[in-house]
């Protein structure tokens, strides 16, 4: 019932961020280091000798070369490999340890603290050092060597050292750390909020940008810094520019340096050389995030290329874990769904339960595990088909005699486990059209689960299980779609149609080993051809990662941000925004198409609608459902008499293993194939059967 995505939501590991920022940094050094050069020499310029940029530009390239432009090329280039590299590597992990435990979101005092956080880490560790070398090299003037006291970086780290002392390499580093933590802090939250503005790019989405993007928002993220930290800019380069084996220092420190600038140059002297570090860090950042960006998405991409599948039995464990988690919240749910029960009430309990089973997951796991809510807990009863979960306003009670459609999903680490299942609010068997039904849709299920194994076609299950329905006496229900599940998606790009028709056509695919599925079987004893009745119904969305709009509304940009930060793959409920916001804001959004919505849909009143669906891993040895729930004792009108259907139903889910030798008495694999044949004897007469 969704259309198909096959995008994930996974972060980009440090090591990678770090890595992005260096090879951007490389790149910046040598594009930019001319404008360092100048706006060094304008900031040291007491007396007025440079009339400006382009006259001090033309003043050093005569009186020292043009090669004097790039003076200091080497620990600047040294100096912003290493600075970037720890500058997007601890922002990354700083971001991880600021993420909500629960939702893995990232809160806007987090971006900012992890901002300023990597800022001050840099700062300490590697700008202050180079930055005093870099200065003095590059204040010095001259075209003799042998009249210059330093002769280079390494020979004037050792000057520093001889006379100043070690310490003397961090001359400057209570303004150098103001400026950098502040100029961080500002940047990271400036680039995440502009490529969210104009590209609706968000962390984690996998959508890629073109490097003039990057650029675009680089540039922008940039031009905020200068212009807030300016002074301590200034004071910065005037402490580390003064030497103390010159005797009395004129600066004391960072006060006392604005003071002293203030009184003896004016105010506008704590911002100069401001225009060459526009020039400088708006284009730097600019490069550096082009640069980083695509690094960053080619690792993205040979990642999505070794996708972990069944064959890690780490995985296997996490679809399991999802699958006892929702299996016990299906279980709560059927317990809540008695008469005059508020529906909302207990699809909030079903969400609840999972969030809190899963919170308790992976607490102490050293890579945060994300894992949560994979499908809102949705209860639809009698004719209404799917997706009915409520808003809180909602006053819609279950009767006595309901069937109800109860259908939710759970993750660990992006490792899905989907089900749903049909239940009737009453005392003793299930009889007439309601057992014909559910009995349908229950051996429909127990067909495809025989279908759904390696070298089968998707096509081959359409078939099948529109075949189970006609002997019962139903519809499989149009526009169902059973879909290939991966980490963090839901809806894979391998799909079985529920009915297949001129107008619903899907790629024809062969089922793999190591491969796992969502299979999602709706039957109905009307025409099997539901409508959307009333859109205010539905509350339930998805991101489309891979759509983009400038959202005109303020209340929809507002909502769509939230979502982002939420919900940036699974869907989600509407009941988890401000309602009167959210319903202006979502509007405008599934308009332009960022948001997928899954409909309310209904059958004539009078009908009467059944759901199974499982999740089926295709294991080596056969294929496991994970997800089930017994059903009520049924006792439908029809049976099956089809030997087709019969020989379906007789194939067995798991795969005997080939060799000789002799059975011993007692195998938990010999009671596994007697519960299948146990199920296969009783499913046709619609009785209850798990695997």
């Amino acid at each position: 019932m969704a259309e198909k995505n096959d995008k994930a939501s996974k972060s980009i590991p440090p090591y990678m961020k770090a890595l992005s920022g260096s090879l951007g940094g490389i790149v910046e050094a040598s594009c930019l280091q001319p404008i360092d050069v100048i706006k060094t020499r304008l900031q040291l310029d007491r007396s007025g000798t440079y009339k400006g940029i382009i006259h001090c530009g033309t003043t050093i390239t005569k009186s020292e070369g043009v090669r004097a432009l790039w003076k200091g090329l080497t620990p600047f280039a040294t100096h912003l490999t290493l600075k970037y590299a720890l500058r997007m590597g601890s922002n990354a992990v700083l971001q991880s340890a600021f993420k909500d435990s629960q939702t893995g979101n990232l809160s806007h005092q987090g971006r900012l603290l992890s901002g300023f956080g990597a800022g001050v880490l840099e700062a300490l560790v590697i700008v202050t050092p180079f930055e005093v070398v870099k200065i003095r090299l590059q204040q010095q003037r001259g075209l003799s060597p042998e009249l210059l006291k330093y002769k280079g970086p390494i020979h004037c780290a050792r000057m520093i050292i001889r006379e100043e002392g070690v310490f003397g390499l961090w001359a400057g580093a209570a303004p150098t750390v103001m400026r950098n933590g502040t100029n961080q802090a500002a940047m990271f939250t400036a680039k995440n909020a502009f490529d969210g503005i104009l590209w609706n790019k968000h962390e984690g989405d996998r959508k890629v940008l073109q490097p003039w993007q990057s650029m675009i928002s680089g540039f922008l993220a940039g031009t905020a810094g200068p212009v807030c930290t300016g002074p301590f800019d200034v004071v910065k380069t005037r402490l580390m520019a003064q030497s103390r084996s010159g005797g009395e220092l004129k600066y004391k420190g960072m006060f006392h340096a604005i003071q002293t600038i203030y009184a003896e140059e004016g105010l506008r002297a704590l911002w100069k050389g401001l225009l060459p570090r526009l020039m400088r860090i708006p284009p730097g950042q600019a490069i550096m995030w082009a640069v980083a960006d695509q690094v960053a998405t080619m690792s993205d991409e040979e990642r999505e290329e070794k996708e972990l599948d069944l064959t890690s039995p780490e995985v296997v464990t996490k679809y399991k874990s999802a699958a006892e988690i929702v299996n016990k919240a299906l279980q709560l749910v059927i317990s809540e769904c008695k008469p005059k029960a508020k529906i909302v009430d207990v699809c909030e309990k079903g969400d609840a339960f999972i969030r809190e089973q899963t919170g308790n997951m992976y607490k102490n796991a050293k890579k945060k595990i994300e894992r949560g809510v994979a499908f809102p807990t949705c209860i639809s009863v009698n004719n209404t088909v799917c997706h009915f979960s409520p808003l809180a306003s909602d006053e819609t009670v279950l009767e006595d005699g309901d069937t109800v459609k109860i259908d939710m999903g759970c993750h660990i680490d992006g490792f899905i486990a989907v089900v749903a299942h049909t239940h009737v609010l009453q005392q003793g068997p299930v009889t007439g059209r309601a057992a014909d039904v559910i009995a349908a849709a229950n051996t429909a299920a127990e067909v495809a689960l025989r279908l759904v194994r390696p070298g089968k076609k998707n096509k081959d299950v359409t078939e099948a299980i529109q075949k189970v329905a006609a002997a019962y006496d139903c519809k499989i229900v149009e526009g169902v779609l059973s879909h290939q599940m991966k980490q963090f998606v839901i809806d894979g790009n391998k799909v079985v149609l529920s009915v297949s028709g001129p107008d619903t056509r899907v790629d024809e695919a062969e089922f793999e080993e190591n491969e796992v599925y969502s299979i999602d079987i709706v039957t109905s004893t009307g025409e099997g051809k539901p409508k959307l009745l009333d859109e205010k119904q539905t509350t339930i969305y998805k991101r489309a990662v891979d759509k983009n709009y400038h959202l005109k509304m303020r209340a929809s940009r507002f909502i769509f941000s939230e979502i982002s930060q939420k919900f940036p793959i699974m869907p989600f409920s509407a009941r988890a925004l401000e309602e009167k916001r959210a319903r202006l804001g979502l509007v405008e959004c599934v308009n332009h198409d960022l948001l997928q919505p899954y409909p309310v849909l209904h059958e004539k009143p009078g009908d009467l609608v059944a759901h199974i669906k499982f999740t089926v891993l295709l294991m080596p040895n056969g294929s496991d459902r994970v997800t089930s729930h017994p059903l009520q004792e049924l006792q439908p009108t029809k049976t099956v008499d089809d030997p087709e259907i019969k020989a379906w139903l007789a194939l067995p889910t798991k795969t005997k293993k080939k060799g000789g030798g002799k059975k011993k008495k007692g195998k938990k694999g010999e009671k596994a194939d007697t519960a299948d044949a146990e199920a296969m004897d009783t499913a046709p007469n619609g009785a209850a059967s798990e695997e």
